[in-house]
């Protein structure tokens, strides 16, 4: 096994007003609402300059040749409130061209998290749109909605001048990450170009094949995608150093426009990594691989692809991933690890790629493919390998229903599993393909051997205290649900909100009160602690309650 990687230079915009203090920024330009075109050389922007948007309603807004360098990026955020933008005439909502060394950022207020939005834009019109050459930015904490077309466009389109086609320009080093893209009429994210083999077009009346320029250095992270009527999100020619990871993509492809429903697409001409991504109940198949080769897929959960495209049509088919030639390098592998698919459509991974070699598919758990009984080989409906190439497939855990699996919480889409589950530790080591956390981003190597799936199981329950003090609130915990029987609870201290149990009767395995942590039972609540209750020097526990403790209780105050 291989693992292929490159560095990636993010560049740290530590800005000062991104304190809790976030709108009183030091701005050097301050943009009035009645402003829609910005010029960086008419302006006199230098590189390391804060341009501050005001808060309120915008038609559109267009930007050009905001030039930082790799040390002194310029800055563009939100200025006192919510930087608003709605039209039905024009044809983007924000527009950044000509530009590169930038970052675009809805984080000038701390109570709102997303302090650009982009509310509307007219028909087949996109959202925020990066193009004509820009480079080397980043994008993030925007609200994108009701646009005609993609969310987010970023490419620069091939000419016939050549002045933006590949080998000529090369765009680098893009970070899109914390934004909230929902309702799109076309793309969520549409990242790079789809044509990576070229594209006919005519050049003075004269055909000829373009060829879109390469993107090296890509990370595409944390965002949430719901509602798009096309793909959640397509990515395409990130030759080098592609990251897609953390991001939510649901109810995609509501416009079931075959070939155009993807949950997300790694296109042509792309390679790297796609993890610790939730794809769910979208119409299309939930994750497309089409890229160069030396891609790892791993770590994704991928939900319900294709169930509600022609439910009754077996022929339209729909898998949970997808992979086949359009740009793979000869003898180059594809690699999915560790992922969790349930219920799809079709089959659970179908692979008709030729041209690559030695591919992997482990340590991915397939429930319930919707081609159960379509193969004289019923294995092949977890993974179907319409192919000839060399493609090495073992410990996977197929199983024809979800409870076999012994998933936590199925009903709440918790596919974390139990510890008594069978995928546990039956998977095989990948850390040598660079597979060394699970979707929680815990260390797989810390809890024994590789288990199966998206998750590595470990016994600990952490509280977080995200949402509240309720201890019955499963956004409180690690493991996102109550603590159960098996569970062992950790509560630390500095979380935003202390644990309270109100009322009720609730159990764990073993609990810890660790140093500056506090934790409250009130009169009508029961806590059974199977195993033990230690609490450290500084914890503080508050029992107006029941505590019917089985093990030890060591007191360390």
């Amino acid at each position: 096994m291989k693992f292929f990687t490159r560095h990636f230079i993010l560049y740290s915009f530590l800005l000062g007003c991104l304190s809790a203090e976030a709108q009183n920024c030091n701005c050097d330009f301050t943009i009035p609402l009645n402003t829609t075109t910005i010029n960086g050389t008419s302006l006199g922007v230098q590189p390391g300059d804060t341009i501050c948007l005001l808060a309120g309603q915008r038609t559109f807004l267009y930007f050009k040749n905001i030039i930082g360098d790799s040390l002194h990026p310029i800055v563009i955020i939100n200025k006192g409130g919510a930087f608003n933008v709605m039209n039905t005439t024009y044809s983007y909502g924000i527009r950044v061209a000509q530009s590169r060394y930038f970052r675009f950022t809805g984080t000038g207020v701390d109570s709102i998290k997303y302090g650009i939005k982009i509310l509307q834009t007219a028909p087949n019109c996109n959202g925020l749109s990066l193009d004509n050459l820009a480079t080397n930015f980043e994008i993030d904490h925007f609200e994108i909605a009701n646009t005609g077309f993609a969310g987010i466009n970023s490419k620069t389109q091939p000419t016939c001048d050549g002045t933006a086609n590949r080998g000529v320009f090369t765009q680098y080093s893009v970070s899109i990450h914390d934004n909230y893209i929902h309702d799109t009429g076309g793309e969520g994210m549409y990242i790079g170009h789809s044509f990576y083999n070229g594209y006919c077009q005519t050049c003075n009346g004269v055909p000829d094949t373009l060829y879109p320029h390469d993107i090296i250095g890509m990370r595409i992270y944390n965002n949430i995608i719901e509602n798009a009527h096309w793909d959640g999100m397509q990515v395409g020619c990130v030759v080098e150093d592609c990251e897609i990871y953390n991001n939510v993509i649901t109810n995609y492809g509501i416009d079931k426009v075959t070939s155009q429903n993807a949950g997300l697409q790694i296109g042509g001409g792309t390679t790297g990594k796609c993890y610790n991504n939730f794809v769910a109940n979208g119409s299309g198949i939930g994750i497309n691989v089409f890229g160069t080769g030396y891609n790892f897929v791993y770590n994704n959960i991928v939900l319900n692809a294709g169930q509600n495209y022609f439910p009754n049509d077996p022929s339209k088919f729909v898998h949970g991933i997808f992979c086949a030639d359009r740009s793979t390098v000869p003898g180059s592998p594809f690699n999915f690890i560790n992922n969790t698919i349930i219920n799809p459509k079709t089959d659970g991974i179908r692979m008709t790629s030729t041209l690559s070699a030695n591919n992997e598919i482990r340590n991915n758990i397939i429930v319930h493919p919707g081609s159960i009984g379509a193969y004289s080989n019923p294995n092949t409906s977890y993974v179907n390998l319409m192919t000839t190439a060399p493609t090495f497939v073992s410990n996977n855990y197929y199983a024809p229903t979800a409870a076999e699996v012994q998933f936590r919480d199925t009903l709440n889409m918790n596919y974390r599993v139990l510890g008594t589950s069978p995928v546990k530790d039956a998977g095989v080591d990948v850390s040598s393909m660079g597979v060394i956390i699970d979707y929680d981003s815990l260390l797989r190597f810390n809890y024994g051997s590789y288990d199966i799936g998206a998750f590595e199981y470990h016994p600990e329950n952490i509280w977080t205290g995200a949402k509240s003090s309720l201890w019955n609130d499963p956004a409180n915990w690690s493991e996102q649900s109550i603590p159960i029987v098996e569970d062992h609870v950790i509560i630390p201290g500095g979380t935003p909100f202390v644990p309270e149990i109100l009322s009720g009767t609730y159990i764990c395995n073993h609990l810890i009160i660790d140093a500056g942590a506090e934790f409250t039972m009130h009169p009508d609540a029961t806590l059974t602690i199977m195993g033990n209750l230690t609490i450290q020097p500084g914890g503080i526990l508050n029992n107006n309650g029941l505590i019917s403790l089985k093990g030890n209780l060591a007191n360390l105050n």
